[in-house]
């Protein structure tokens, strides 16, 4: 991909401007960009810090571990447990799975609690609706000289 063809492209695209901060920030941002190499101490001292790091890593034992190197720097480290490797997956599919299931089972008791509360509200205001119209129709009969209470 970065044949001599895109690399002649790329020489191309340059802008032809005249402008000398447009000039000045290509030259900023093309020197920004270019590669530069590892010197060879900051590669040993980093090696030397991660092998410092293993090294304690394996005299702590296992279990997460906060290792603080003698150059002050701190690193957080998991354990290596090949045998916990085998059974870890399935121990997370299956608490998902039940997460998913109990979700869906509590999802499905709030709407069927929310249904019947809904209903136990209808059903109380058609009782009210329905307690005041019959009262209201034996004022009315009562009114007019018939008592339903006697019959």
């Amino acid at each position: 991909m970065n044949g001599p063809e895109e690399n002649m492209r790329d020489q191309e695209m340059q802008f032809d401007s005249d402008d000398p901060r447009m000039q000045e920030f290509e030259w900023a941002l093309s020197r920004a960009m270019q590669r530069v190499e590892l010197r060879a101490e900051t590669s040993a001292k980093f090696l030397a810090l991660a092998e410092e790091a293993e090294r304690k890593r394996q005299h702590a034992g296992g279990g997460f571990r906060l290792i603080k190197f003698s150059s002050g720097g701190r690193v957080f480290t998991m354990p290596r447990l090949p045998q916990a490797r085998a059974w870890m997956g399935g121990a997370i599919a299956a608490v998902l799975a039940l997460g998913v299931f109990f979700g869906t089972h509590i999802h499905e008791q709030h709407e069927q609690h929310e249904r019947r509360m809904a209903a136990e509200l209808q059903f109380e205001t058609a009782q009210r609706i329905t307690d005041e119209t019959l009262a209201r129709t034996r004022d009315q009969l009562e009114q007019r000289g018939i008592n339903l209470e006697q019959q």
